[in-house]
Parts: structure tokens; C-alpha cells; sequence
């Protein structure tokens, strides 16, 4: 009787442990539950990364990862096209900057008031030439 006791018992806490360890890979994703209510600019975001229900979430989004790295990925419906051009964007190659082209930490530095002090963080990127063969 004791016996029988222990193992429905046994039983119990196994039903009720199984369940909430089912469909978890160990890795602590998180999934994006609802989508932004407005459009994400280009420029505060660096990457993205699809979410699949497939993969245990339970809606398809995109998750734009932004610049600053402390605050959260921001989650998007894949079906806007304001999503998938955004996406787009992000997937192109950076357009080669042009030669007489500023730099943009010297924009507006005659505003600040500062005499004497260069640009900050701006590297100029010269340009070798190769000597010309005969």
C-alpha cells in the first residue's frame, strides 16, 4: 500500500515537471511576445535576427538589434514593408565614403566655441599611390 502511495506520488511530481522543461533548449531564448507599435529608424539599429514559432516563440517577428548595446531588441511583424525595407538596408554593403567627403564629428564645430581643438575621432584615410612601373 505504502508502495503504491510513493509511486503515484512519484508520478505526480513528474507530470508536473515535464511540462515546463518540454521544448526548452537549455539556451535562455528570449522571444518577442507583441511588435512595436511604431516604425524603427534606420539609424538606431545595427543588425536583425528572425524569430520563428518553429524554434519554440510563439509569434514570427524581427528583432532589431539596437546601436546601443544596453537597451532591448526591438521586435517588428515581418509582414510590414516597412519591416522588409528596413531589413534591406541593413543587408546592403555601407556605400564607400567619398574622397572630399567631412567627417561628421567636424560638422558643426565652429558651433561649439572651441579654439584650437581638432576634430575628435575623425582618422583621414589617405590614399597611397603605388609607383608606376616603366
Amino acid at each position: 500500500m505504502a508502495r503504491m502511495l510513493a509511486l503515484h506520488l512519484l508520478i505526480l511530481v513528474l507530470t508536473f515537471c515535464i511540462p515546463s522543461t518540454q521544448g526548452s533548449d537549455g539556451g535562455g531564448q528570449d522571444c518577442c511576445l507583441k511588435y512595436s507599435e511604431r516604425r524603427i529608424p534606420y539609424h538606431v539599429v545595427r543588425s536583425y535576427r528572425k524569430q520563428e514559432p518553429s524554434l519554440g516563440c510563439p509569434i514570427s517577428a524581427i528583432l532589431f538589434a539596437p546601436r546601443k548595446r544596453s537597451q532591448p531588441e526591438l521586435c517588428a511583424d515581418p509582414k510590414e514593408d516597412w519591416v522588409q525595407k528596413l531589413m534591406q538596408r541593413l543587408a546592403e554593403p555601407p556605400a564607400p565614403r567619398k574622397p572630399g567627403q567631412a567627417c561628421r564629428k567636424n560638422r558643426g564645430a565652429s558651433k561649439s566655441g572651441k579654439k584650437g581643438k581638432g576634430p575628435r575621432g575623425c582618422r583621414r584615410t589617405e590614399q597611397t599611390q603605388s609607383p608606376k612601373g616603366p
